[in-house]
């Protein structure tokens, strides 16, 4: 595709400033937001129609083998995938955006040192237990792209005995915000379908000790 224009870009990077201003922080069962919309539609066309052939692309990883193999990713601040490159400087690690996340009620943006991506391909078999992520991440913030069996496959926020308060539902262009801390326990069903499609980004911290 051609490389789109820098006031087009901007249009993009508006629309998810103000999904995210727009947006309300719910405390149960702990802090989080549900985005019910994240990219511009063209833009959301863009990325269904420029995403990369997992099985012909360079530069694909596969999950480690203490993890569930059932999913591959790619990072997309890179060179060779034009689209993705600018989506990442203009979306993912836009000062603007980052900003627009941290302005979210009781962050603290000195406390991102750095942003990491990943686009996300899950297949059949793919699930992860309750768990919270590593310390290093301060905030986490996945946009659902597609998924073959619907909407069921979405992200359960849960209690530490795992049992789940709330669903976020797996609509694509739809996505979710947390601030990863001790209490932050989610999962993942083991999917039943071929094909989970989504977007990682995670807003990393050097402020927290292990």
């Amino acid at each position: 595709m051609q490389t789109l224009s820098t006031p087009k870009w901007l249009e993009y990077r508006q629309y998810t400033i103000d999904c995210i201003q727009c947006a309300t922080v719910v405390w149960e069962p702990y802090w989080h937001v549900h985005l019910p919309t994240v990219y511009h539609p063209e833009l959301f066309e863009h990325i269904t129609t420029q995403w990369p052939d997992f099985d012909t692309v360079l530069g694909v990883h596969e999950n480690s083998a203490e993890l569930n193999p059932n999913r591959r990713y790619i990072i997309p601040n890179r060179e060779d995938l034009p689209f993705w490159k600018q989506f990442n400087d203009n979306i993912i690690e836009h000062p603007d955006i980052i900003d627009a996340v941290y302005d979210l009620e009781q962050l603290n943006r000195e406390h991102c040192t750095w942003v990491t991506a990943s686009i996300w391909e899950d297949y059949r078999g793919y699930g992860i237990g309750n768990h919270y992520d590593a310390h290093t991440i301060d905030v986490a913030w996945q946009t659902y792209i597609y998924c073959d069996g619907g909407e069921r496959w979405g992200t359960s926020l849960n209690n530490e005995q795992g049992e789940e308060q709330k669903r976020i539902p797996f609509v694509p262009n739809t996505g979710w915000i947390m601030n990863v801390d001790a209490y932050s326990w989610h999962s993942a069903d083991t999917i039943e379908c071929d094909m989970r499609r989504s977007v990682m980004v995670r807003f990393m911290t050097r402020s927290r000790s292990g």
